[in-house]
């Protein structure tokens, strides 16, 4: 006959074997959550893979998985499991976005050299990919020279919707007028540029103008700082206006 000592450590054994069996079943557990580390991405579609648990991941939320990324998984009650998204480890995660303002107008004059803005510049990291929009508000006398510091071998495409280079007032029934067949009339820029180089916007005068600017950047091996860099169109001793309210927007895709 067991001593009542022998029959509660029996109980007990039972009742940890009982609990330990429920906490790995999810018909038990229920729905559950935790943080992972992906091991595997793809091995079937749609999926990442942290160590022996295979999961779906949600399309429009957790894009470019890797293997390395710090994750949350959701488990249903019938044991499906799901990676709800990707957790930030920094600042400049995937799919965070950044932006800088210009707080204040500044000015440049007898320079045609394009030099980085101080408040207009957002730092990026190695081997990031980036899509890039701005809106520069600009004007003066000797036109408008724009175009990027990035760090060592960054590549990438940019284009500026904005004034050509010659420029005359047209007015007309409706106010301003597009005119990009003729001398009178404001035409407008569309070509594409290398992150490396540079455009000149037209302007005329103390009229403020805009570019509207979209592009991609794709950082190499070092990382560092972009910046919108700006001159000039002409050097010259009547100052070029950058105005406040410009800004600077990444989007870190990958």
């Amino acid at each position: 006959m067991q001593s009542s000592s022998e029959e509660t450590a029996l109980i007990d054994a039972l009742l940890d074997e009982a609990a330990r069996k429920a906490s790995n079943d999810p018909a038990v557990r229920r729905s559950d959550f935790q943080t992972a580390t992906v091991t595997a991405v793809g091995v079937a579609p749609g999926t990442v893979d942290v160590g022996a648990i295979r999961a779906r991941y949600l399309e429009d939320v957790y894009r470019n998985p890797a293997v390395g990324d710090s994750i949350v998984l959701l488990q249903s009650g019938n044991g499906n499991w799901i990676a709800l998204g990707r957790l930030a480890t920094a600042a400049d995660a995937i799919g965070a976005t950044r932006t800088a303002i210009r707080a204040a107008d500044t000015s440049r004059a007898n320079t045609a050299t394009a030099a980085a803005d101080s408040q207009i510049v957002l730092p990026v990291t190695a081997g990031a990919v980036y899509d890039l929009n701005a809106v520069v508000f600009y004007s003066g006398a000797s036109d408008i020279l724009l175009g990027w510091s990035v760090p060592a071998s960054t590549a990438g495409t940019w284009i500026g919707l904005g004034n050509g280079t010659t420029l005359a007032s047209a007015t007309g029934s409706g106010g301003t007028q597009l005119d990009v067949s003729s001398t009178a009339g404001y035409t407008i820029r569309t070509e594409a540029t290398d992150i490396a180089g540079t455009r000149t916007y037209g302007a005329i005068s103390t009229t403020k103008f805009a570019v509207q600017i979209s592009g991609t950047i794709r950082v190499a091996a070092t990382a560092g700082n972009v910046a919108l860099a700006w001159a000039q169109g002409g050097s010259s001793a009547t100052a070029t206006f950058l105005y406040a309210d410009s800004w600077m927007r990444l989007h870190r895709v990958s």
